[in-house]
């Protein structure tokens, strides 16, 4: 029987005939023909992936193609070569920015659940301010709002008072036209706003 000696520089029992390659944790490669000598890939850098150059080459290890969207390219929107990640999603102008919905116990807006929003203010008779947790880049947002009470029904609009860190929004009493309301029934009154905009 041949001896451990032997066996090492040849390719019996599945071995590859060398005893060390040229670099540590290197991946080994076929030789360039099938009973070439083996070679080492190396080991990359980190992030980098092992890439295909084709079938008459050797891998090797590449820049990673896949990567994730910059706020920029969420903002233009036209990219088809990165990918959008959980921080990022945002920024495109098809996102709301700010969602918030509230009810109001005695005359004092509480917030149910909410993105984005920092905190509200009852600044008057019917009007609840909406301070942001981001900033806005300019105050030409949309903003979409709705109020429900009973028994009267609520109109929200918009009010005057929009600015890139808060915006303020009114109700109005459906029952009693166009008339303030500040509504202080905690179990009915329930206002939503959606925002979208760019930050």
């Amino acid at each position: 029987m041949a001896n451990e000696s032997a066996l090492s520089n040849s390719v019996p029992e599945g071995r590859l005939g060398v005893t060390t390659l040229t670099t540590a944790y290197g991946v080994i490669l076929a030789g360039t023909t099938a009973t070439g000598a083996v070679q080492n890939a190396g080991v990359g850098t980190t992030g980098q992936i092992l890439t295909s150059n084709g079938a008459a080459a050797n891998p090797s290890f590449q820049a990673n193609p896949l990567q994730p969207a910059s706020q920029a390219e969420q903002e233009t929107g036209t990219a088809t070569d990165v990918f959008v990640s959980s921080g990022r999603q945002q920024y495109h102008i098809s996102a709301g920015k700010v969602h918030c919905r509230w009810h109001n116990v005695t005359g004092v807006p509480t917030l149910d659940s909410s993105y984005n929003v920092s905190s509200l203010t009852d600044t008057g008779a019917g009007v609840v301010t909406i301070n942001f947790t981001t900033n806005f880049s300019n105050s030409d947002y949309c903003v979409v709002s709705i109020g429900t009470s009973s028994p009267s029904n609520l109109l929200t609009t918009l009010t005057s008072a929009v600015a890139t860190s808060s915006c303020a929004v009114n109700s109005k009493s459906c029952d009693t036209p166009y008339a303030l309301a500040d509504q202080t029934d905690s179990t009915a009154v329930v206002w939503g706003v959606l925002i979208f905009g760019d930050q």
